[in-house]
């Protein structure tokens, strides 16, 4: 029989070799694109590259040791979909059920499996990083639910292990230093599968674990930055497409939200997230001269008091906001109150940071000065840095 068929008669599509493949793709059993230095599959995988015909049966990132990604094939069976559909039964025992359990991957038919390593991360999380995250009312919830969320949403665990790694990295005796491999593997993985479920309609089963990884996506970006310098912060750093890309992700946020519902009568965040500002408590309020003296030159500045310029006007909400945080300070039981100045910043107040307004980013400014009240790790490198680099643009 010619073999361009097969016996249903229908032509199976050429297949061309790659000879010249690196060690990885060949050992993932993929084309190679053979781009020199590093292929691009190696790079878009996060492992690195080698031409030099050496294999073995680990994928190797470089400066760490071997992640183990085994082909999600059982020893002399056929391949298994792993896809969202078909994921293996969560084990019931958490975490320690986790060990060995097999995580989806983004656009391969390989799985990663949980190590030991991996264990501990749970442990971090759980005990560490779930602490520091969020406000004091989601503690509980993302403490015990998101975790057992993971088992059945590869996604969402990936971003839980880039989120502990990076906790790990700002606490470490290095914390300006460039995420590990691993950190960068897990956030790469989490991410482009958290995507592609965005670019279809969500499942109601998948709500609750897509507002979850949305929300730890949120401070891991709030959190990412490359300076360690005002000068080389934004607004000062030179352009860059990826300027103020912290802000677009709260727009990210705001549309999980609207799709996943997570305040919904069946959703585990509900008793975390309703929150009611006309029921809850003031939050204390302190007396600071500087901050009393300068209320009324911010009211003049911005016209807060005229009724009139509230419609239209890009800067009226967001120095409203502000000039109601200002006599509050930022702890773990206020932070809402800070976050919502991202939830409900106008599109024209966006668009006069992108082009460096001095008015805009005066209240920005402001913004960043307030969280340095709240010594979250996730927040306080961008604050400081910031609010810096905003303070030496417009004094310049």
């Amino acid at each position: 029989m010619p073999s361009a068929e097969t016996s249903s008669g229908r032509k199976r599509k050429a297949h061309t070799k790659s000879r010249r493949g690196c060690g990885n793709c060949k050992l993932r059993r993929i084309k190679c694109d053979e781009a020199q230095p590093e292929c691009k599959k190696c790079q878009a995988y996060g492992v690195s590259c080698s031409y030099d015909g050496e294999g073995s049966n680990e994928l190797q990132h470089s400066g760490e040791g071997a992640f183990r990604i085994e082909p999600a094939v059982p020893d002399g069976g056929t391949l298994v979909d792993f896809g969202p559909q078909n994921l293996p039964t969560p084990p019931n025992e958490f975490p320690a059920g986790m060990l060995g359990y097999g995580l989806t991957l983004h656009d391969t038919e390989e799985v990663y499996r949980i190590t030991e390593k991996d264990m501990d991360i749970f442990r971090r999380f759980r005990e560490r990083t779930a602490m520091t995250i969020g406000t004091a009312q989601t503690v509980d919830t993302y403490r015990d639910a998101i975790g057992k969320l993971g088992c059945g949403h590869s996604y969402l665990t990936h971003v839980m292990f880039a989120m502990v790694l990076m906790h790990d990295r700002y606490l470490s005796d290095d914390p300006w230093g460039p995420p590990s491999n691993a950190e960068t593997f897990h956030h790469y993985h989490g991410t482009a599968i958290f995507n592609s479920m965005l670019s279809k309609p969500i499942a109601h089963e998948e709500k609750d674990a897509m507002w979850g990884a949305a929300a730890l996506l949120g401070a891991i970006t709030l959190a990412s930055m490359d300076a360690t310098t005002p000068e080389e912060s934004w607004p000062l750093a030179p352009s860059s497409p990826s300027d103020l890309d912290w802000l677009r992700m709260s727009d990210g946020k705001k549309e999980v939200w609207r799709l996943a519902d997570p305040t919904r009568e069946d959703s585990i965040w509900r008793s975390a997230l309703q929150f009611d500002y006309k029921k809850a408590p003031t939050p204390q309020t302190y007396r600071r001269p500087e901050v009393e003296t300068l209320i009324p030159h911010l009211t003049d500045l911005y016209g807060v008091d005229d009724l009139s310029k509230e419609a239209g006007d890009p800067y009226h909400t967001a120095a409203s906001i502000i000039m109601r945080l200002l006599p509050i300070q930022c702890t773990h039981s206020t932070i809402l109150y800070f976050l919502s100045f991202l939830g409900h910043m106008d599109p024209a107040f966006k668009q006069l940071l992108h082009q460096k307004d001095p008015k805009a980013m005066l209240l920005l400014a402001w913004w960043h000065a307030k969280l340095l009240d709240y010594s979250a790790w996730w927040l306080q490198r961008r604050a400081t840095l910031e609010c810096k680099a905003i303070c030496m643009y417009l004094q310049r």
